[in-house]
């Protein structure tokens, strides 16, 4: 196929849909797991701190996606010109969690020489072995302000653990219900939580030409509102919460299709391209923690899709 000039104009606008519907499908799994990551971990108590209590703890958020996230169903009836070589019948291809499943597809468009293709060869996924996880480590400080009010902040700079690179800042405000009511009518403390988190994650895919760096750069805006309940007994506080998160992401794909010669003019085209998630989604948390004298260690589980575990231990100062 000669991949001409007048070719690449017209290819543009009959292709991009599809490359965006395709890299919307393909990032799916690791925007909702980024999402409930960084949603987690922000609370170990309902009980507001008070000024000048303050908290800071290393914490690990560790999300594992399942085998049903390695893949996904892709139809060609639901694009606008993709075919695999043996015809229009939907396969399963993989995700950004996925394998190599040595596919490629055709992309047919019209030219004033007639119908022509173009072969794209589908990207594998990232390189976990069997277990697919997104793990994340932050810093995490909690300050007590007035009125059973209590300010959150994390920080991450960019943190490499295999193929997945990761950088967080988050924010969150948390204010204790039962600190305008009397202490002895409720069995439980009783507070809402609002947090906002900055993450980006770059994704390298794994590639069998070892001078390709393929990788996958997402960039995401996440918020999380979580109604939390705790008790206290002796040096445990028992916690847990319904939370409700919902995210925004916007993805660069660089690399990532492998091209016929004749397509390295369309590469760059598809390096520019933007891929837009938008996710959400309900939680429950289950956790305690445990303190001797300013010491605490905490333990978190966040039962959702992708379902987390968040581990990390404090120093707490003015206690």
């Amino acid at each position: 196929m000669s991949f001409s000039q007048t070719n690449f104009a017209e290819l543009i606008p009959q292709v991009v849909p599809d490359i965006e519907k395709f890299g919307n499908a393909y990032i799916e799994a690791a925007s909702e797991a980024a999402m409930f990551n960084v949603n987690s971990g922000w609370y170990t108590s309902a009980e507001a701190k008070t000024f000048p209590q303050f908290e800071i703890s290393v914490l690990s958020n560790v999300t594992y996606v399942p085998n049903s996230g390695g893949d996904f169903e892709l139809d060609p009836s639901a694009y606008n010109s993709v075919r695999f070589e043996d015809g229009y019948q939907s396969k399963n291809v993989a995700s950004i969690f996925g394998s190599d499943k040595n596919l490629s597809v055709f992309i047919n468009y019209e030219t004033d020489e007639g119908l022509q293709s173009l072969e794209i060869e589908l990207p594998p996924g990232v390189d976990n072995g069997d277990v697919n996880v997104l793990p994340t480590f932050f810093v995490q400080g909690s300050l007590g302000l007035i009125k059973g009010t209590e300010v959150k902040f994390r920080y991450s700079p960019e943190l490499a653990i295999g193929d997945i690179s990761t950088e967080i800042v988050g924010v969150a405000l948390q204010h204790e219900i039962t600190s305008w009511l009397k202490q002895e009518d409720f069995f439980v403390n009783l507070s809402g939580l609002v947090a906002y988190s900055s993450f980006k994650g770059t994704y390298h895919i794994e590639d069998e030409e070892p001078n390709n760096e393929a990788s996958i750069v997402s960039d995401m805006d996440a918020w999380s509102f979580s109604l939390i309940a705790s008790k206290n007994l002796a040096k445990f506080t028992f916690f847990g919460g319904l939370d409700y998160s919902m995210a925004t992401s916007v993805s660069h794909f660089q690399g990532v299709y492998t091209m016929p010669e004749q397509g390295e003019q369309f590469q760059d085209v598809l390096n520019q391209i933007e891929i837009e998630n938008k996710d959400y989604g309900f939680s429950g948390s289950l956790g305690l923690n445990y303190q001797i004298n300013h010491i605490k260690t905490q333990l978190m589980l966040n039962l959702q899709k992708y379902s987390n575990i968040s581990i990390g231990v404090g120093y707490c100062f003015g206690e």
